[in-house]
């Protein structure tokens, strides 16, 4: 996270019916994908760090004796808890907290998983705090999005056009990237 920035209860406050309808979903298979890389059997815990409406932590928790999401929003934890509701998901925990209050006596965890999530941390002081929750042969899972020109290269299809989407950001929000009610410098 940029220095002079301090996390703003409003960041995310409204925002989770809009992540569940806006958001582009994950890749299908992403998660089968992920169980089969890690070896992922049923057994351990899972933590999804930033889990929003628990657009991850819902479909992987099948994958673990128990999950747990974490996020400091209260709406997107409201909206988690229906997903895991409406999928008959049982066996997750949601905890309000921030990254930065981790580990929480959350315990240890087989993955840790940051999806779309690990940009809003102090992520220096946040890697080596989730380190510690990890076991040996743990996974820490670092989930992100194509939205740089330089991660779109070599990719079978066109290129966003990422300087008309800058212009557009720009003329309808400022010129200043905004964060709740303040800004990041």
């Amino acid at each position: 996270m940029t220095d002079g920035w301090a996390w703003d209860e409003s960041l995310f406050e409204g925002a989770a019916a809009h992540y569940e309808r806006g958001r582009l979903p994950y890749a299908e298979g992403f998660v089968a994908a992920l169980a089969d890389e890690l070896g992922l059997d049923g057994s351990g815990r899972l933590l999804d760090v930033g889990c929003g409406p628990g657009t991850v932590t819902v479909p992987l928790a099948g994958w673990f004796a128990e999950a747990v999401g974490v996020d400091p929003d209260a709406g997107m934890l409201a909206r988690a808890r229906l997903r895991a509701a409406r999928d008959g998901v049982g066996n997750v925990r949601w905890v309000r907290a921030r990254a930065e209050d981790l580990p929480a006596g959350l315990g240890v965890f087989r993955v840790v998983v940051f999806a779309q999530s690990f940009h809003w941390t102090v992520q220096d002081a946040v890697a080596a705090t989730v380190r510690g929750m990890l076991p040996p042969g743990g996974a820490f899972v670092h989930v992100g999005e194509v939205t740089e020109p330089s991660s779109t290269q070599g990719l079978p299809h066109p290129t966003p056009p990422y300087d008309g989407i800058a212009d557009l950001l720009r003329r309808w929000l400022g010129p200043v990237r905004r964060a709740g009610r303040g800004f990041l410098p």
